[in-house]
Order: structure tokens, then C-alpha cells, then sequence
């Protein structure tokens, strides 16, 4: 599958999913190695907060599932498409983690830390946002055993997130980006 044919489905599933969701509301299929990482009946809610040189984004299922995506640079809102690369070495800047709980009774989890990748927003509006991630990811008891790393790859539907502006204004973030 090509760049392109490839941004046209996950355009085309980002829309089904958008439909169904209510406003502060997300989907996030995320497939690590062979199987999806949440519940197809997960709906997140969640919270961005925004400054010139920080995105983080916290969203939080029914299930106690959760993601967090930090994506730091100067002006990282400026580039089109929002797009940033993330490597085991710079976790401080760009992050993506993902964790849920597997067993409730004996508050067990399974949690996932992106090692080497790319998160892209495919649509970056304030009612609708979409994110690609795809790279690869270790548990956070393997995190520094690479041979460990399976391969991760899904997209984040956002419907009318809940955003909080630090030093920098709605119009700065959503004016000097546009959807793909």
C-alpha cells in the first residue's frame, strides 16, 4: 500500500469513527504486534494542553485504558502536517504510551512505551483531530531490551477535544496548521 492510498483509508475509517463519537470523545485502534491493544467497545475521554513547544494529550477509557502522547518541539504546531519522530533516546520530547488493565482483581496491567516511530496528525482542527502513530513498542518492563520491541500501528479519532492553551493562543495553534 502506497503513501497515498494508505492516507486515504485511514482518512476514510477516521470519518466512520468520527460519526459515532460525541463531542470530548476518542477511538484509538491500536494494533501491537498481531492483535489490538484495546477493547473495540473502548470509548476515551480525556485533555490537551497546549503551549509553543508542547502537545500532551491524556485520554482515558471506561476500562481504566489509557494513552498519553507528549510531542515536543519548538512550535511543533507550525509544521504541516503536525508530524514529529520518536526514539528510545529522546523520550523527553515525543512520547506515545499506552496501558490498560488485564486483570482488575489482582490490579495487574500491561503497558506499552513507543521505543522508535512517528506520530502525524492527518487532521489537526480544533473539532476533530486524527493521529497516526506506527513504530515499534516495548512493555515497560522491556523497554531497554530492543530484541523485546514488537511492531505498533493505529489512529487516534478525536471528536472536539478538551484543550487547555499555555503560552500560546487557540488562533496561533489551529491558523498556522490545516488538515491534510
Amino acid at each position: 500500500m502506497n503513501s497515498c492510498q494508505s492516507q486515504d483509508a485511514v482518512k476514510e475509517k477516521s470519518e466512520e469513527i468520527f460519526r459515532t463519537l460525541k463531542n470530548n470523545e476518542a477511538r484509538i485502534l491500536v494494533r501491537i504486534g498481531d492483535k489490538e491493544f484495546y477493547s473495540p467497545e473502548s470509548v476515551f475521554t480525556g485533555q490537551i494542553l497546549m503551549s509553543d513547544n508542547m502537545m500532551s494529550m491524556t485520554l482515558t477509557d471506561q476500562f481504566e485504558g489509557k494513552t498519553i502522547i507528549n510531542l515536543g518541539s519548538k512550535k511543533w504546531f507550525s509544521k504541516k502536517p503536525v508530524h514529529e519522530l520518536i526514539n528510545a533516546e529522546n523520550q523527553v520530547s515525543t512520547n506515545v504510551k499506552m496501558g490498560k488493565i488485564v486483570d482488575r482483581e489482582k490490579m495487574i496491567g500491561e503497558g506499552y512505551m513507543m521505543a522508535y516511530g512517528e506520530i502525524t496528525a492527518v487532521e489537526f482542527l480544533k473539532d476533530k483531530m486524527v493521529f497516526k502513530i506506527m513504530g515499534k513498542v516495548g512493555k515497560y518492563s522491556d523497554f531497554q531490551q530492543p530484541d523485546k520491541y514488537l511492531p505498533a500501528e493505529g489512529i487516534i479519532v478525536y471528536k472536539k477535544p478538551a484543550v487547555s492553551f499555555g503560552n500560546v493562543t487557540e488562533n496561533e495553534v489551529f491558523s498556522s496548521t490545516t488538515s491534510n
